[in-house]
């Protein structure tokens, strides 16, 4: 049996007694899928999962890494084909990525001005002052 520690991980089944709570300890480690992501099992329900779940990275096969490349190329404004070139994925691929990121973009919008009552005006100035307080590396 595989020890049980406190993690910052949560079980994401709406079933499941631990739903959304840190720390029980009912979260073990569960092995890890080929692109590097550490998987999850919680000893209450036995559901097996990672923590890139409701994410841009979640089913992807690309590493973390390659995902941010992509991303900061489309940042850029660089076109499609060539952020294919540049990074050596398929153009399909990169298309995928920017649909996924767009709908996970437009998701978290929509969170802030529905669930937040913000206006967007509001979350635009937010997005300037996070933008604004980045550490460049």
């Amino acid at each position: 049996m595989r020890k049980t520690r406190k993690l910052d991980v949560a079980c994401p089944n709406k079933e499941c007694r631990a739903f959304n709570r840190v720390g029980l300890k009912n979260i073990v480690r569960n092995g890890k899928q080929p692109n590097g992501t550490q998987k999850y099992r919680c000893i209450d329900c036995g559901r097996n999962f990672v923590r890139t779940i409701n994410t841009p990275f979640f089913h992807k096969h690309l590493k973390k890494s390659q995902i941010t490349t992509i991303c900061r190329h489309l940042a850029e404004k660089n076109g499609f084909r060539a952020i294919a070139r540049i990074t050596g994925h398929h153009l399909d691929t990169v298309r995928t990525v920017a649909s996924v990121v767009a709908k996970h973009c437009k998701k978290f919008n929509d969170y802030f001005i529905t669930e937040l009552k913000l206006t967007p005006v509001e979350v635009d100035e937010m997005w300037s002052f996070v933008k604004k307080k980045k550490k460049i590396a």
